[in-house]
């Protein structure tokens, strides 16, 4: 008789075992902490420019390497919805949703105010407007590696010009 509860107890503890693996919204919730960074492709809409310095058409830029904190939280358990609350050191504070499928996170679109690149040209952005998509994976149980896309304008003097990105990606870790 020992011996028959002893092995459904140890059954019991395997099946209980095996079935606690993490999956959506209990997989992807908690505080991170991110770095972003990638490169930029920014077209010109139209070269005119009434001061009369000469700006590019087109040209590449660096996404400056962007930290921050990352928080999850679940908002709907049942449907592996979250809020996402992205905290940009010295920068935007973001708040989006998102839906979690098992180590899969697809984060609803949001805008950014900041365009945080250097340009080496005389000016600085007078107005940005920056829309993002996201999208990513859960590796370990503790680092989401996030696929950007930016898509905007940024007026610079008298030049509007389309941001669009080359590739550009947030890693987020676990704290």
């Amino acid at each position: 008789m020992k011996k028959q509860i002893f092995v459904f107890l140890l059954v019991v503890s395997a099946v209980i075992l095996t079935s606690c693996h993490k999956s959506g919204v209990n997989l992807f919730s908690g505080n991170y902490s991110f770095k972003t960074s990638g490169e930029l492709a920014i077209t010109a809409q139209a070269v005119i420019d009434s001061i009369n310095i000469a700006l590019p058409a087109e040209f590449n830029a660096n996404l400056s390497n962007e930290i921050g904190q990352l928080n999850i939280c679940v908002s709907d358990k049942k449907s592996d919805e979250v809020i996402v609350v992205i905290n940009y050191f010295n920068g935007d504070a973001v708040v989006t949703n998102g839906t979690c499928d098992g180590k899969n996170i697809i984060l609803e679109e949001y805008q950014r105010n900041t365009l945080p690149v250097s340009i080496n040209i005389p000016y600085t952005p007078s107005s940005t407007y920056i829309t993002v998509n996201a999208s990513g994976q859960m590796y370990d149980d503790n680092m989401i590696v996030f696929d950007m896309n930016y898509k905007g304008t940024v007026k610079i003097g008298s030049v509007t010009y389309n941001i669009t990105d080359k590739d550009l990606k947030m890693v987020a870790y676990r704290n």
